[in-house]
Formats: structure tokens, sequence, C-alpha cells
């Protein structure tokens, strides 16, 4: 019985030790903010291997440069027609009760 509370007495003498050592703090913090900035790196990884790929398809790829254009840029080829078509909620409800008197 002795020797089990020798024990307990032992672990929370080490654990407020590490508890309110200020290195174990300072240990702790810069684990969780390299942990943050591993996750912040493999994401920027992975969006400049998406802009490697996007500039490989623009350099070498027509078809690809040219949806690009007519998406971003609204671009229509000569002699084409473009078609727009209207939402209901363009105009709104006002103009739609407006009109119908």
């Amino acid at each position: 019985m002795k020797k089990i509370k020798i024990r307990y007495v032992t672990f929370g003498i080490i654990l407020l030790i590490l508890v309110f050592n200020k290195g174990n703090k300072t240990f702790l913090r810069r684990f969780f903010e390299q942990k943050r900035l591993k996750e912040s790196i493999k994401s920027a990884q992975y969006q400049n291997a998406l802009l490697k790929k996007r500039i490989y398809y623009l350099e070498n790829d027509p078809y690809y440069l040219e949806r690009m254009v007519r998406n971003e840029l609204n671009v229509i080829a000569p002699g084409e027609v473009e078609y727009r078509f209207l939402n209901k909620n363009t105009y709104g409800v006002n103009y739609k009760l407006k009109n119908l008197k």
C-alpha cells in the first residue's frame, strides 16, 4: 500500500515538473507551430503542383488554352454567335410585377 502511494506521489511530482516547466511549455508551443507550418507547406506544395500542371497545359495544349481564354476572358471566335440566357432572378421580383400589369 505504501509503495502505491509513493508511486502516485512520484508520478504527481514528475507531472507537476513537466506541466509548470517553462522549457516544456516552449517545446509544446514550438511542436504545434511546427505541425501547423508543415501543413501549410504541404498545402502550398499541392497548389504549386496544380499551377505547374496548368502552366504546362497552357504552353502545350492549344485546346486547353482556347478553353481558358473563352471561360476567363469571355472571348468568342469570329463568326460565332453568343447566346445569353437570363435567369429568373436576373431582374428581381419588382421588374416582373411591373411588367405584368
